[in-house]
Protein backbone atom coordinates (compact mmCIF):
# COMPACT_ATOMS: atom_id res chain seq x y z
CA UNK A 1 0.00 0.00 0.00
CA UNK A 2 3.00 2.51 -0.04
CA UNK A 3 4.83 1.25 -3.43
CA UNK A 4 4.60 4.43 -5.86
CA UNK A 5 2.49 2.22 -8.28
CA UNK A 6 -0.20 1.56 -5.37
CA UNK A 7 -0.03 5.22 -4.45
CA UNK A 8 -1.13 6.70 -8.32
CA UNK A 9 -3.67 4.16 -8.14
CA UNK A 10 -5.22 5.23 -4.96
CA UNK A 11 -5.02 8.50 -6.08
CA UNK A 12 -6.39 8.47 -9.99
CA UNK A 13 -9.71 6.64 -8.45
CA UNK A 14 -10.41 9.29 -5.63
CA UNK A 15 -10.04 11.81 -8.43
CA UNK A 16 -12.37 10.01 -11.03
CA UNK A 17 -15.20 9.28 -8.52
CA UNK A 18 -15.25 12.61 -7.32
CA UNK A 19 -15.43 13.67 -10.17
CA UNK A 20 -18.09 12.08 -11.19
CA UNK A 21 -21.52 13.54 -9.78
CA UNK A 22 -23.75 10.31 -9.52
CA UNK A 23 -21.82 8.56 -7.34
CA UNK A 24 -21.98 11.07 -4.64
CA UNK A 25 -25.04 10.81 -2.97
CA UNK A 26 -23.33 6.98 -2.92
CA UNK A 27 -20.62 8.42 -0.38
CA UNK A 28 -22.88 10.95 1.25
CA UNK A 29 -21.02 13.89 -0.26
CA UNK A 30 -23.61 17.06 -1.26
CA UNK A 31 -21.08 19.19 -3.24
CA UNK A 32 -19.29 22.12 -1.88
CA UNK A 33 -21.32 24.03 0.16
CA UNK A 34 -20.26 27.49 -0.20
CA UNK A 35 -23.26 27.80 -2.42
CA UNK A 36 -25.68 26.80 -0.52
CA UNK A 37 -25.28 28.84 2.81
CA UNK A 38 -21.75 26.73 4.55
CA UNK A 39 -20.97 24.24 6.37
CA UNK A 40 -22.24 25.83 9.56
CA UNK A 41 -25.28 26.30 8.18
CA UNK A 42 -26.03 23.34 6.72
CA UNK A 43 -25.40 20.72 10.11
CA UNK A 44 -21.96 21.21 10.83
CA UNK A 45 -22.86 21.66 14.63
CA UNK A 46 -24.81 18.54 14.23
CA UNK A 47 -23.26 15.67 16.23
CA UNK A 48 -25.97 13.49 17.00
CA UNK A 49 -24.76 10.71 14.86
CA UNK A 50 -21.56 10.92 17.71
Amino acid sequence: EATPFFQAIRGGLVVSLYNQKEVWPIFGYEGESYSKGGYIARGFDDIEWL
